[in-house]
């Protein structure tokens, strides 16, 4: 059946293992209801539209997007978007939705920029304060002594929070892939048109 091979051409998103098991109950269901190629496009959409469904159901369906690799969390985020776009029902919501998403990643890229750059300023400012403190400490024991702590400090603090900014990182980018699955869930079942 050629709808189902146009469908797995678009199924490269989704592990070998799980595309083989996806196709091969497809094609039982569609051997079984005598399905053509024109009532299977009827009943379950365009081979694209319905890959892209089904890839996202796949996603959606991991129980914990901690587990997914922060590549296959992207994949995941990419394809329920797409998935979402795909489903004509519910087009002026999914546009709404989108737009949220982005402000939402607008906002939090912008904090996560931000302490980016004061983290680097703390550096610049040790690195700073260090070679100063050298330059100067034979002028001033007091004052090179001050200025190489003051650097050693600033780099102590970049050891703290560097590891606890990372995981907070860590910690905003699942909430973000658990949203998107989240919204997945509620918004593709309302504009599916196929049965699984």
């Amino acid at each position: 059946m050629s709808y189902l091979n146009d469908v797995e051409t678009q199924l490269y998103a989704m592990p070998r293992e799980e595309r083989d098991e996806i196709l091969a109950y497809y094609d039982e269901y569609f051997t079984d209801a005598h399905l053509t190629d024109e009532q299977a496009k009827q009943k379950f959409g365009t081979p694209k539209h319905f890959a892209r469904r089904l890839v996202a159901d796949y996603y959606m369906n991991t129980e914990n997007t901690t587990e997914l690799k922060p590549k296959n969390q992207i994949k995941m985020i990419w394809m329920v978007i797409l998935a979402i776009l795909a489903s004509p029902v519910i087009l002026p919501v999914a546009i709404l939705i989108i737009a949220i998403l982005i402000a939402i990643v607008a906002v939090v890229g912008s904090v996560i920029v931000t302490i980016l750059a004061v983290l680097f300023t703390i550096l610049i400012i040790a690195i700073v304060s260090i070679v100063s403190g050298v330059a100067i400490i034979f002028s001033s024991v007091t004052g090179g002594i001050f200025s190489i702590g003051i650097g050693l400090a600033a780099i102590g603090l970049l050891i703290l929070v560097g590891p606890l900014f990372i995981a907070g990182m860590r910690v905003v980018f699942n909430g973000f892939a658990s949203l998107i699955k989240w919204i997945g869930r509620q918004f593709i079942k309302k504009g599916e048109n196929y049965e699984a």
